[in-house]
């Protein structure tokens, strides 16, 4: 059965591992390769958990398919995606002389490195509301509260929570 968590609060530990790890999440920019990091991460850690399969006498890692019917979550870079969002939201909602609102809305004064530029966070938020809210231009829709939760909420339900 190798190294799989072999009691309910060793599988508790291992699950409460992904809030610590993705704690402060919200603001990383999320590139393709860093999502694909994630997933890995991410079925390596269910791996463990949920150990290998016993086919005919002899032992197998379970497959990707398997790892997430037996998880039945949001996947962790999906899970990262909407709080994102409810972060993005709520800095449109600040007062301008907030600090986090400034340092999105500001803008810096020095010399760009030669080559394309690095992807901004506000650009992956604004990806990710099209790809999971249907929303182009998440503004006007993040600034009423209650609306933006339940789009958010909509967007989990989608995902199978």
């Amino acid at each position: 059965m190798g190294g799989a968590c072999s009691t309910y609060w060793e599988e508790e530990r291992c699950i409460q591992g992904f809030d610590i790890f993705s704690y402060g999440s919200v603001t990383w920019t999320l590139t393709q390769t860093t999502e694909q990091l994630l997933n890995t991460f991410e079925r390596k850690i269910l791996r463990r958990i949920y150990g290998p399969v016993q086919n005919g006498g002899r032992w197998r890692p379970r497959c990707n398919n398997e790892l997430y019917t037996l998880y039945n979550d949001l996947n962790i870079v999906e899970d990262i995606k909407i709080r994102s969002l409810g972060w993005a939201g709520h800095i449109i909602r600040m007062e301008e002389e907030r600090i986090p609102k400034k340092v999105l809305n500001g803008t810096f004064h020095n010399t760009r490195p030669v080559g394309r530029p690095r992807t901004r966070w506000e650009d992956v938020v604004q990806r990710d509301a099209l790809q999971l809210l249907g929303v182009r231009g998440c503004g006007r829709r993040a600034e009423n509260r209650d609306e933006w939760r339940h789009a958010l909420r909509e967007a989990k339900a989608r995902k199978g929570l």
